[in-house]
Parts: structure tokens; C-alpha cells; sequence
């Protein structure tokens, strides 16, 4: 199983050597965005979405939570993230409430296609299909919670080719769980589950020099409390990813679509 890391808040704590509240935002970035581009993905996924102070948006795969705590922070609007690993659930609810986010932004964990609101303003994923095999009944599962012309941002990793990328990876110890598919064929699926298309970006050359900085920003944010020292052999699954962007086996695509 690739998501088994437990004790997570213990974990940030004891690398960081102070509790989860006096962290600054600078260690948290570096902690709770489980994705490539980190919190700019974020932000350029943010137009998006078209939210604001009255929207309710859904975080599908919300991970650590750092990506809802963003959005809720820079719209002001509320936000529920589902994940299906209890203990990453457990621990973006902690962060969240040390962060004093509580009251706009909640986590459950639960499969989306279990999720009784049909009402939702927009919704977003973040490197999450990667491990979904069924692209159509994951992306219907999405859109079946999502009221007439509500919209959906994707910031999510196809493959280019034939090509395997090296592994492990983020989202794949032993690659038993990667369902890898091109970017035409992720946008079919998409359409195909009750969205139009409304952009298609190709951003993996702002992610391979995403990855290039990478060292110097974690420098700069002046801890050990990172994301790859919180993951199982952290470090080589992000070189892998990073080595994959690069030589052009991977593509990381931002999207945007709107709900017929």
C-alpha cells in the first residue's frame, strides 16, 4: 500500500521540533502539498474555479489538506476535502485546526462517489487519477456531486508515451497502483463523465524548473520537516518523478471544465 505513513502530526513535530501551531506557512507549504508546483499549482488553479466568500467547493483526494486551507484562505470560501487514507484525513483535520481553519474547511474519509451532496460550487483535483483505473466512474463519481455549470479544475500527471517512468514514485511504491494515462485520453474521460472542456494547459515545463528549485526552496524554508522525510523513501520517489518530467516521460496538465 502506498499511502501507509500513521502518526503523521507526531512525525511533522518531532522533525520540526516544535508543535504543529508555531510552524510558519513557509514550513507548512513544505509539508502538506502532496503535489509537483506546490502552492503556485494551487493559486493557478485558483481563476479557475471562479469562487468566492458564498461557494462551497470539493477537494477530491485532499491529502494533507494544504491545498483546502489555501483555497478557503484566499476566497474565503468554504471547502470539504474527501480522502480515503484515514490517518491523511486525520491529519489535515489537525492541521486545519491549528491553522484555525475549522470552521470553513473539513475532511472526510470517504470514497467521492459516497458522498451524499449533489450541490457543490465547483470542484478540484490535485495528482490524483494517477491511482484511479476507472478515469470515467471516478470523474461521473465527481460530477453526479456538482450542481448544472459548476466548475472543475484538474492539476494532475498523464503519461507521453509507451515509456514506463522509473520507480518508486509519489503515488506508486511498486507501480501495482498507477493507472497512467495521455493527456488526450484524461481529457476523453473527462468529457465523456458530463464536462466540457473549458482549458487545457501543458505546464511540465514550469514543473521541471519547479523540481530544478526545489533544494533551495526547502533550504530556505530552514527545517527537516519536509514532505519526502514524511513519506516512505521520499527522497527517490520525488527524484523519480522529477527525472521523469524532465526527460519528457510524464506531463503534468492543468485543466479547467464545466459541469453540463
Amino acid at each position: 500500500m502506498t499511502y501507509a505513513e500513521t502518526g503523521l502530526v507526531g512525525t511533522i513535530e518531532d522533525l520540526a521540533a516544535q508543535r504543529i501551531e508555531a510552524l510558519s506557512q513557509a514550513q507548512l507549504d513544505g509539508i502538506d502539498q502532496f503535489h509537483a508546483g506546490g502552492a503556485e499549482a494551487v493559486e493557478r488553479l485558483l481563476p479557475l474555479l471562479e469562487l468566492g466568500p458564498t461557494t462551497t467547493v470539493l477537494d477530491v483526494g485532499s491529502g494533507l489538506g494544504g491545498p483546502a486551507r489555501q483555497v478557503a484562505r484566499a476566497t474565503g470560501s468554504r471547502v470539504v476535502g474527501v480522502d480515503i487514507t484515514p490517518s491523511y484525513v486525520d491529519t489535515a483535520a489537525a492541521l486545519t485546526r491549528a491553522a484555525g481553519l475549522a470552521d470553513r474547511v473539513e475532511f472526510r474519509c470517504t470514497d467521492v462517489s459516497d458522498l451524499d451532496r449533489s450541490d457543490f460550487d465547483a470542484a478540484y483535483t490535485i495528482h490524483v487519477q494517477m491511482n484511479v483505473a476507472d478515469k470515467h466512474g471516478f470523474f461521473t463519481g465527481i460530477a453526479d456531486r456538482l450542481r448544472p455549470g459548476a466548475r472543475l479544475a484538474v492539476f494532475e500527471v498523464c503519461r507521453t508515451g509507451d515509456e514506463d517512468p522509473g520507480l518508486p514514485l509519489p503515488w506508486s511504491l511498486d507501480g501495482t497502483d498507477s493507472f497512467l494515462t495521455t493527456p488526450g485520453d484524461l481529457v476523453d474521460a473527462i468529457e465523456s463523465s458530463g464536462f466540457e472542456t473549458v482549458e487545457w494547459v501543458d505546464e511540465s515545463d514550469w514543473i521541471a524548473k519547479w523540481f530544478q528549485e526545489l533544494g533551495t526552496r526547502m533550504a530556505a524554508a530552514d527545517t527537516t520537516a519536509t514532505l519526502p522525510a514524511l513519506l516512505e523513501d521520499g527522497p527517490t520517489r520525488m527524484i523519480n518523478f522529477a527525472v521523469a518530467v524532465s526527460a519528457g516521460v510524464l506531463s503534468v496538465q492543468r485543466g479547467a471544465f464545466t459541469r453540463r
